[in-house]
């Protein structure tokens, strides 16, 4: 299979499938999501940038993490982190998904996490969607809705343990 982008729809379709996966791929290693939005940002400018000179001959899905591992390191190369690049290179590369991974597809899972979040008070849901798939930090969030950081934080972290429970034993995430 060989894919490149020969249209803005195409890039549209990847950017919404992978940004966030790949914003919780890279905060596992940086843990800083501000950071880890950057790194996944400059991924797809390198993609876009890039899209008439390559060709995905295998896995869009392994393509773009690799790039986005590689884009990972330059970072952290480029702002000294503390960070040592070659030990989270190599730590990555356990972790990248294969063709033949059993990941789990992202609809599915987010699929499955809208279906509990149903479940919660509008409010509650709210702030859970503006951080988790809208992006917001925990400041932005207090702002909009006039609420305290530390409401935001009980918010997302008791919804978090909501969803763990809820989720733990969900058809579609075990075999």
């Amino acid at each position: 299979m060989s894919k490149s982008f020969e249209n803005i729809s195409d890039f549209e379709d990847l950017f919404k499938e992978y940004f966030n996966p790949l914003v919780n791929f890279v905060n596992r290693y940086l843990n800083n999501f501000e950071n880890s939005r950057e790194v996944v940002q400059m991924t797809f400018v390198k993609l876009w940038e890039n899209r008439s000179n390559f060709e995905i001959r295998n896995s869009t899905k392994s393509y773009v993490y690799q790039t986005a591992k590689n884009a990972m390191i330059d970072f952290v190369r480029k702002n000294k982190n503390h960070m040592n690049a070659f030990e989270i290179e190599g730590a990555l590369v356990h972790d990248l998904p294969d063709d033949n991974s059993s990941y789990l597809d992202p609809y599915i899972v987010r699929s499955a996490i809208e279906k509990c979040l149903q479940q919660l008070k509008p409010k509650n849901r709210e702030i859970f969607e503006l951080n988790k798939f809208e992006g917001l930090t925990y400041e932005e969030i207090a702002d909009y809705l006039q609420i305290s950081k530390r409401s935001v934080e009980d918010n997302i972290a008791k919804t978090l343990k909501f969803l763990k429970e809820e989720l733990k034993n969900h058809p579609d995430f075990f075999e």
